[in-house]
């Protein structure tokens, strides 16, 4: 009887993969595309000299490279597109793109509905190594564009507060000398 248990259980163990033994590299990019092509409510501001009001858009998060300062030895510190939450949020410095379009017409600003932004930002670990709760800090480059397609660009500066293991956030961004000069929004990001 024990013979025969031993023997189911090695055959089972056998046929058994608990791990896949290859990754496959298009399934592991390509999900990670799809996951961080879903964009992050956000609020613009829309004002002229006597009006202001918000306007609701879509922004999306890119970040192109990252180096941390907080990770295991055996681990690479940098990372390239394929952003590792874990080094992220336990402390890193990064650079960013963000692109955002407008849902509706910017009614008092005049302003087209697509902008952007770019720069560079510290992620910061404030409990459970940044898995709880991390802030952000970051500075970079804006670029607006009016119905007569004058540009409007100049400096814009960013503060964020994140929880869920990095995938919720709260980001405030102020945009030096802009028509909108304020954009308030969730983060979201899928890992």
């Amino acid at each position: 009887m024990f013979k025969i248990a031993a023997s189911l259980i090695i055959i089972i163990s056998l046929t058994s993969f608990s791990q896949i033994k290859s990754k496959n590299p298009i399934v592991k990019y390509g999900t990670w595309a799809l996951m961080q092509a879903v964009p992050s409510p956000t609020y613009f501001e829309d004002r002229n000299g006597q009006d202001s009001k918000l306007k609701f858009g879509l922004e999306w998060q890119v970040i192109p490279i990252s180096y941390s300062f907080n990770t295991n030895k055996y681990l690479s510190r940098i990372n390239i597109f394929f952003i590792n939450p874990v080094k992220r949020f336990t402390g890193s410095v990064e650079t960013f793109f963000e692109p955002s379009i407008v849902t509706g017409d910017f009614k008092y600003a005049e302003l087209k509905k697509f902008m952007y932004k770019a720069g560079a930002r510290i992620v910061l670990p404030i409990a459970q190594e940044g898995e709880y709760f991390a802030v952000s800090f970051g500075a970079g480059y804006y670029r607006q564009t009016g119905m007569n397609n004058n540009k409007i660009d100049g400096l814009t500066y960013e503060a964020g507060l994140y929880s869920f293991f990095g995938m919720l956030g709260l980001k405030l961004n102020y945009n030096q000398n802009a028509i909108s000069r304020y954009n308030i929004g969730l983060f979201f990001k899928y890992y």
